[in-house]
């Protein structure tokens, strides 16, 4: 998998990379926000703590770097409302796709955009 951009534009958001110095407070806060309705589909939340926030940020470079997952950010204006991922997958050349998005943020095509972005990278 060839490494894809650190940003990516999508118009009215954008998908950065992880920053783990600068994220951790943003990305706790939206977890926290986003328990119930993460709940159901994401079985991470079960062990959401800021413990398992700051493990997840510091992963984000190293897996950046060796090529194993891709993990954005999804700003709109500057603020934080989602996360979305690609990496590897068991078969060569296989990708799986994550994402996730704050509740304020769902049906209006985001998750959808980011997707389809992060794969076409």
């Amino acid at each position: 998998m060839e490494r894809p951009l650190q940003t990516i534009d999508c118009g009215d958001f954008a998908l950065r990379r992880w920053q783990a110095e600068n994220d951790f407070e943003p990305l706790f806060r939206l977890i926290e926000e986003s328990l119930d309705h993460l709940a159901p589909w994401m079985p991470w939340v079960a062990r959401h703590s800021r413990e398992a926030t700051r493990t997840f940020l510091a992963g984000c470079d190293p897996k950046w770097q060796s090529g194993e997952a891709y993990n954005y950010a999804i700003t709109r204006q500057g603020t934080l409302i989602g996360s979305c991922t690609m990496r590897r997958a068991i078969k060569p050349q296989g990708l799986v796709m994550g994402y996730w998005l704050h509740p304020g943020a769902t049906g209006q095509g985001i998750a959808t955009r980011a997707t389809a972005a992060t794969a076409s990278e």
